[in-house]
């Protein structure tokens, strides 16, 4: 029943992102939601798991944006390693190392993500949604624990 709940999740954030959040939004940054659940999916589940859902994330998100088979796919993968590098028993007793690696995620993920769609990813842009998915991380880890449960 998790996944079942966890994918609809995943499946309504990525058509809010993709076509709500960009017109509401008076910013021009905002949290890339899929990005961070699928983080926190991967800093909790296993590898293989994660490995689907960003493979049909993925491909829902280059459906969305328009891009090349498998770019969102191949610029989340980053993702999910640091995520299972949260998973660690070491790294579960500080809070401040899945935040950090969320932030390098967000760094990672939109460097590739740029090179990949031929561009060159803007200055100031990455670091602050890498500061907004840092600040969101803790209140999506409970979240996750409640549906969880």
């Amino acid at each position: 029943m998790t996944r079942i709940l966890f994918g609809l999740l995943l499946v309504s954030m990525a058509l809010i992102q993709a076509t709500v959040l960009p017109r509401v939004n008076p910013f021009s940054v905002y949290p890339d939601l899929v990005l961070v659940l699928l983080f926190v999916w991967s800093s909790t589940r296993s590898l293989r798991e994660s490995l689907f859902w960003i493979f049909f994330t993925g491909i829902l998100l280059d459906v969305l944006a328009l891009d090349f088979f498998g770019t969102n796919a191949l610029s989340l993968a980053i993702v999910v390693f640091l995520g299972g590098l949260a998973r660690q028993r070491v790294l579960l007793a500080n809070v401040l190392i899945p935040i950090a690696l969320i932030a390098i995620a967000t760094v990672f993920h939109g460097v590739v993500l740029a090179w990949l769609r031929g561009g060159s990813p803007e200055g100031w842009f990455i670091p602050m949604q890498a500061l907004i998915h840092a600040l969101a991380i803790p209140f999506i880890y409970l979240a996750m624990r409640g549906i969880d449960r």
